[in-house]
């Protein structure tokens, strides 16, 4: 029982946290280019919130614990990074690239994950890139 509470709670962690994770995963060195203003800072504070989770995802392996505290972190600046979505369209982009990790009930598969993807295809990025002229490395 115990342990099905304790999944219920690592599941419900990522998928409030996912929703930022989305745009920037998979990146060595995340950044924003180009676009100003409130999308701007959003699109660019996206990418800075996820480089370190994705780093320690690449170091999962040998600092475990280290990827569970970032993810930690990264997680409390994603749900304020939400609140300072601009528009309903970055705030929709976000939750939307949020689903994606939903699904995922440990650590490793998770920083299996990140280390592995491709989020060309995000709608954090597309929306970033495409309504926004801003170009999240990823």
């Amino acid at each position: 029982m115990l342990r099905l509470q304790q999944a219920g709670q690592v599941a419900g962690r990522r998928r409030v946290w996912a929703a930022g994770l989305a745009a920037v995963a998979g990146c060595v060195a995340a950044a924003c280019s180009s676009g100003s203003g409130a999308a701007g800072e959003f699109c660019t504070g996206y990418a800075n919130a996820l480089h370190d989770l994705v780093v320690a995802a690449r170091q999962y392996n040998a600092y475990p614990a280290n990827f569970a505290s970032i993810y930690e972190s990264t997680m409390d600046r994603l749900t304020e990074l939400r609140r300072t979505a601009p528009d309903d369209k970055l705030r929709s982009a976000f939750d939307t690239a949020a689903f994606t990790f939903s699904v995922f009930g440990a650590d490793a598969g998770f920083a299996d994950f990140l280390t592995r993807a491709d989020f060309s295809e995000n709608a954090v990025v597309r929306t970033c890139s495409a309504d926004y002229g801003v170009d999240v490395k990823v």
